[in-house]
């Protein structure tokens, strides 16, 4: 990742910040402004200002599904011959269902899904296949967590 162009167009300062939010969105804005060299209020304004423009989209919290009984972990692409806005809508009524991508290629939706057993994974798989064709892979483990644009 090119971290020279990310700063040139939001800013050094910025940049840090956004770093400093990847590594722990929980730290508290005294602490950011130590790290950063600014004091605290001038790094709430960034932050503000940041959050209004649609560079932060939010903060988020991640949970280790196994440890609250999702289990069965899957992604499964869909190729549908249905309309996009109409095959969105059904899925969102999935709750198992945690994301949802539009992609390239073959297919023209992949998601992610956490379910509590196989069965419950095959009655999700059974519903999209109501809209189309459904490939479906388990995930064993993850490789690596989800990482920031910012990580060295």
């Amino acid at each position: 990742m090119d971290k020279n162009s990310i700063s040139k167009a939001i800013g050094e300062l910025n940049a840090a910040i956004l770093r400093e939010l990847e590594q722990d969105a929980r730290m508290s804005i005294t602490e950011i402004g130590k790290r950063v060299g600014l004091s605290g209020p001038a790094v709430s304004e960034r932050i503000k200002k940041m959050e209004d423009e649609g560079i932060i989209t939010g903060y988020t919290t991640h949970i280790d599904y196994d440890l609250i009984g999702l289990t069965v972990n899957a992604f499964i692409t869909l190729k549908s011959s249905l309309t996009h806005a109409g095959v969105i809508k059904k899925i969102e009524e999935i709750p198992e269902i945690l994301e949802c991508y539009s992609i390239t290629g073959h297919n023209c939706l992949m998601m992610k899904v956490a379910a509590p057993t196989t069965k419950r994974l095959e009655t999700i798989i059974g519903q999209l296949q109501q809209f189309g064709e459904t490939n479906t892979s388990i995930i064993l483990s993850e490789a690596f967590e989800k990482r920031g644009v910012f990580n060295d």
